[in-house]
Order: structure tokens, then C-alpha cells, then sequence
């Protein structure tokens, strides 16, 4: 449906956890000093909407990987109209992909930064998630480069959940990505989402 409805009215659909999210990458990602051929995988990467902005920032190894078939085709068909305007810009690939049982000529990949922008949340909604966690672990240890970032955002765990959950084995806590706006709840400040960076050690 909105692979047909960007046919015929160019409208890309819905950015999950909208542009708020995908800004606070791109900017931790340039202010951090990330290369830009350095090369980033998008985990669930729906309408491809964040590599896209990666792309207008001159970064220039791009993946982006979903579950969903209809979901890459969609994501092909946005980078290319955006290339048909310009074609100096960069091929994104794209590719269907179960994170749970990926395949082993995939795994023989390596990526500089990983990044999760809410597929985690979804695959975590399971009686298999623990199972899944395994899987989703033992693809970020195959396709991670030592040194490399794994940037994820969470609407369902806190900071602290999500280091539970990333923080051991290979994966170091770098920070918390901030966010540029909160809001305010029974007195409490919050945000929609939660970014958290980790690093690969070893």
C-alpha cells in the first residue's frame, strides 16, 4: 500500500519515531566525527528515510535491511527518485532480511555503525524474546567492526534497560544520545525516545 501510494502521489509514508529521531542520529554521527565512508547498516530500515539523510550529509556506505520485502522495495523506490533528481548522489542498497536467521553470507559483512531506530521495540513484543536478543546479539557480534558504534532507539526501555540488555559481552556504553526536546508528565521531564551509543571492544 504505501509502496503504491509513493508511486502515485510521492507521498514516503510515516518516518517511525519520526524526524525527532533521525535528526539526533545525524547529528551525533557528524558531531562525533564519523568518516563518511564509513560504512552504516540500518537494522530495520523501513522507507530507508534515515540513510537517506545520512546521504544528503555526504555519507556515502549505505545499507539499510528490514524484515519486510514490501518495505525494501519501498526503500528503492524512494532513493531512486531522489537520484533521478540528482544523480551525483550515492546508491543505497537495500535488502530483505530476518534478523533472526540472517544469512550466513550476510554475516560475513562488516558495518563501522549499526543503527536500530525502534526494530528492537518490535521484535522484542514476543514470548521468543529472549531468543531473539540471542540472535539479534550474535548478528551485531558477526557484522560489527571492532571499534564500530551501535547507535539504537528505544520507545519501550529506558537508558538503563537498554544497557541491561546491550551492555556486556563486546559492547561498551558510550553515552546517551541527547534528545533536543522533553516533555513534562506528573512533574517528571521525559522524552519520546530513548538513544543510547555502544561500542564494540573486542
Amino acid at each position: 500500500m504505501e509502496l503504491e501510494n509513493f508511486e502515485q502521489h510521492g507521498d514516503e509514508g510515516d518516518v517511525w519515531f519520526g524526524i525527532s529521531a533521525e535528526n539526533r542520529i545525524v547529528k551525533y554521527l557528524i558531531d562525533s566525527k564519523t568518516r563518511r565512508d564509513a560504512k552504516i547498516l540500518d537494522l530495520g530500515c523501513g522507507n530507508g528515510s534515515v540513510l537517506r539523510k545520512l546521504r544528503s550529509k555526504g555519507f556515502t556506505v549505505l545499507k539499510g535491511v528490514d524484515y519486510c520485502q514490501k518495505a525494501v522495495d519501498l526503500s528503492n523506490a524512494t532513493s531512486n527518485a531522489e537520484r533521478d533528481e540528482d544523480d551525483e548522489l550515492v546508491a543505497i542498497q537495500f535488502e530483505q532480511l530476518d534478523i533472526t536467521s540472517p544469512r550466513s553470507e550476510f554475516l560475513s559483512s562488516k558495518f563501522d555503525v549499526v543503527l536500530d531506530k525502534g526494530t528492537w521495540d518490535a521484535m522484542s513484543l514476543s514470548d521468543e524474546r529472549d531468543n531473539r536478543l540471542k540472535a539479534y546479539l550474535d548478528l551485531l557480534n558477526a557484522v560489527l567492526s571492532v571499534g564500530g558504534l551501535f547507535i539504537i532507539f528505544s520507545c519501550n526501555f529506558t537508558f538503563d534497560e537498554m544497557k541491561e540488555q546491550f551492555g556486556h559481552s563486546s559492547l561498551d556504553i558510550v553515552c546517551e544520545v541527547p534528545a533536543a526536546h522533553s516533555f513534562s508528565f506528573g512533574g517528571k521531564q521525559g522524552v519520546t525516545s530513548t538513544g543510547v551509543v555502544f561500542r564494540k571492544t573486542s
